[in-house]
């Protein structure tokens, strides 16, 4: 007669095993990582942190770690250098957010435990005063001097600093600040802006650069044919007030001499004198566009 072998006492004594070096060696056999620094004492100790299938929660990290001292004393009680803006940051936050920045199991170094911050997590009294914690970031410019303290939720959103809107109406109308207080940096060299004074408006809008405005028609209609790039007739462009028409016409100075002295016309090198748009004849008068350019 043949006897039966039961497994059942085999996997009885496996579990019992299992179960005493799970209780003899906990960190060894369950802790997927090294703990931070700060808690190496407790690496045997998983229970501090952790409750038998449930996890860890919140309650675990106030136990030790008291909100109204985070950043500011130790768990010891030792008080930190430089504490101040930490201190008021942890203030701003709800007690059950720890988890939500903070992991474990990640290595000794703290800021690979940090998970990514949202601002979500801030109590509204603190996430609408950003200077609270970022009052060592305001850059010290003429435009972010004129705006107060914790206003920088007007241009800025709260995943990053930039790309930033700004709305210019803002800007106090009886600040007198010109474009050229900001923008000096990145205003152009040639002559045409030079001799602008900085009065960026005239051609610029206040939301972008370009497409950009001039009223050439004050000095010269770009009507007809003359719908022609600056080049063309501005050949150089260190100076915007000289301009040739000879680019495009057939005739000199000394082939239009003839026809102005008849009709007692001397002074014929400056064009747009007497000639206003394209249409050709004596359409103009006034204040003339420029000077001559040294084209004959």
């Amino acid at each position: 007669m043949k006897r039966s072998f039961s497994l059942l006492p085999v996997a009885v004594s496996l579990v019992i095993i299992l179960a005493a070096l799970v209780a003899l060696f906990p960190a060894r056999l369950l802790s997927p990582g090294p703990l931070l620094k700060g808690h190496e004492k407790l690496k045997n100790e998983c229970l501090s942190c952790h409750k038998p299938f449930s996890g860890t929660g919140w309650l675990q990290c106030v136990s030790c770690h008291k909100p109204g001292e985070i950043g500011v004393r130790s768990v010891a009680g030792v008080p930190l250098p430089k504490a101040v803006t930490k201190g008021v940051f942890h203030k701003g936050l709800a007690e059950s957010s720890c988890i939500e920045c903070h992991s474990e199991h990640k290595g000794s170094d703290a800021s690979k435990s940090l998970k990514t911050f949202t601002h979500g997590s801030l109590s509204p009294s603190v996430r609408n005063s950003c200077n609270t914690c970022h009052l060592d970031r305001k850059p010290a410019d003429t435009l972010h001097r004129s705006y107060a303290q914790g206003s920088c939720a007007q241009c800025h959103g709260t995943t990053q600093w930039k790309p930033a809107t700004f709305d210019h109406g803002t800007l106090a109308a009886t600040s007198g600040a010109q474009c050229i207080s900001c923008h000096k940096a990145v205003l152009p060299k040639d002559a045409l802006h030079r001799d602008a004074g900085g009065n960026c408006a005239e051609c610029h809008a206040m939301t972008q650069w370009k497409p950009a405005t001039y009223d050439h028609d004050r000095y010269f209609r770009l009507d007809g044919a003359h719908q022609a790039s600056c080049q063309t007739c501005h050949t150089d462009p260190l100076n915007y007030k000289s301009y040739t028409c000879y680019n495009c016409h057939e005739h000199s100075r000394s082939s239009i001499a003839g026809e102005h002295q008849e009709e007692g016309i001397s002074n014929y090198g400056n064009c747009v004198e007497c000639h206003r748009s394209g249409r050709g004849e004596h359409d103009g008068g006034g204040e003339g566009h420029g000077e001559w350019g040294d084209d004959d």
